[in-house]
């Protein structure tokens, strides 16, 4: 029989017990092996905040299907939901430079936003029609174009995003560039918002309501160094700290205090009114983002960032598709749904909403990237038109 003090030795049991508790947790997590290209973790991170909102997009139509049977579904969303504004920090780092450029680039790059918001929103509303349709064609005609001047109320669910970031560019280059021009500015569109209601006009034109928080992480994330090695303890403090902020927040935390159970549904969002408690808010968004930036540069080696990668990478076009893919295949989901929430159910909608939008991409990337090239082109139309060369007559 062997001797039990062997096992304890050096080449033991563990010995051999660490070792593949550092070759399960040590694949690019535990150990050193961090991506050193902040560009490849910036990708990672945009891939795995996207794969986030296919599953929480999917969580809400749960909640929905589940009514007052609804449990876990409403906690992943409390947790999950509020940190979709990191993509405005993510935006922020890939424009560390964005105060040296012009203006016309500046605005460029903004007016190529929207012609995603207005792409998205038409053919999510082609998609409305033909599955259906509308009541007269009075009703279709405001459904497709009131939201494209009043800049909200889209078909298609992405469509804000779109239109929230070409706003937060411009704000963030002149608040760099000027404070008191950005004060002035934002003096003059505050007015803007309020006479909108005062003339009956739509409520939050241009999705305004997002623009304050947003602004703000972009020009954070500007400011949060791209190669910065987020240290083990740091990444799992943010989690921590971002899970349990964002389960406590709730309206008038200060004088109420912490509620778990008090109002289940409520979620945390980044509009005007909707934050909880703006402090505790603002806080569980910068730990979630320094939380994506160290877990997006331990595991870009690892195959799920190589997933992530994939979807971040081509972040614009997937986010498109997600837009028509909720009007599409989502329902279809719902569909066959088990009167009870289950892991396995939880597991299935996580699987499929990724594998399908993968799959979709694979096929419809030619189209997609087509579009996109036209987007951009149609952009730099205003910009580059060429004027016409008056040449001298050379004699023969």
């Amino acid at each position: 029989m062997a001797d039990p003090g062997n096992i304890l030795q050096e080449g033991g049991l563990t010995a051999r017990l660490k070792q593949t508790i550092g070759a399960v947790l040590g694949n690019g997590i535990m150990q050193d092996t961090q991506t050193r290209n902040a560009g490849e973790a910036q990708e990672v991170a945009r891939g795995y905040l996207l794969i986030c909102v296919f599953y929480i997009h999917a969580m809400i139509g749960v909640a929905q299907y589940m009514g007052d049977h609804a449990w876990f579904s409403l906690f992943q969303l409390k947790i999950l939901a509020p940190n979709v504004s990191s993509y405005f920090f993510l935006s922020g780092m890939a424009a560390p430079h964005l105060a040296k450029k012009g203006l016309a680039p500046v605005l460029r790059q903004s007016l190529v936003l929207l012609l995603f918001a207005v792409v998205s929103h038409v053919v999510g509303f082609l998609i409305v029609l033909a599955g259906q349709g509308y009541a007269t064609v009075w009703e279709a005609f405001k459904a497709l174009v009131r939201p494209i001047v009043y800049g909200t109320g889209y078909v298609s669910f992405v469509a804000w995003f779109f239109v929230v970031l070409a706003v937060v560019r411009p704000l963030a280059y002149t608040f760099l560039r000027s404070k008191k021009a950005f004060v002035l500015l934002a003096t003059v569109l505050a007015l803007a918002c309020w006479a909108t209601g005062r003339l009956h006009l739509p409520y939050n034109l241009y999705e305004w309501r997002n623009w304050p928080t947003a602004t703000l992480f972009f020009l954070i994330g500007m400011r949060l160094p791209g190669g910065w090695k987020i240290p083990n303890w740091g990444g799992v403090l943010s989690l921590a700290l971002s899970v349990g902020l964002a389960l406590i927040n709730r309206e008038n935390l200060f004088s109420l205090g912490p509620c778990l159970t008090c109002d289940p549904r409520f979620v945390a969002q980044p509009m005007v009114g909707q934050y909880g408690s703006i402090f505790i808010y603002v806080i569980q968004q910068i730990a979630f983002i320094l939380f994506l930036i160290w877990g997006a540069q331990r595991s870009a080696g690892m195959m799920i960032g190589k997933v992530g990668r994939f979807f971040g990478q081509a972040s614009l076009p997937i986010l498109l598709l997600h837009g028509w893919v909720l009007l599409t295949l989502y329902p279809l989901i719902f569909a066959g749904m088990p009167a009870m929430e289950t892991p396995f159910l939880f597991m299935g909608i996580f699987s499929a909403a990724v594998v399908a939008h993968a799959l979709l991409y694979a096929w419809l990337k030619v189209p997609l990237n087509w579009l996109q090239a036209r987007i951009f082109m149609l952009s730099h139309v205003s910009w580059n038109r060429k004027r016409p060369v008056t040449r001298r007559a050379t004699s023969t």
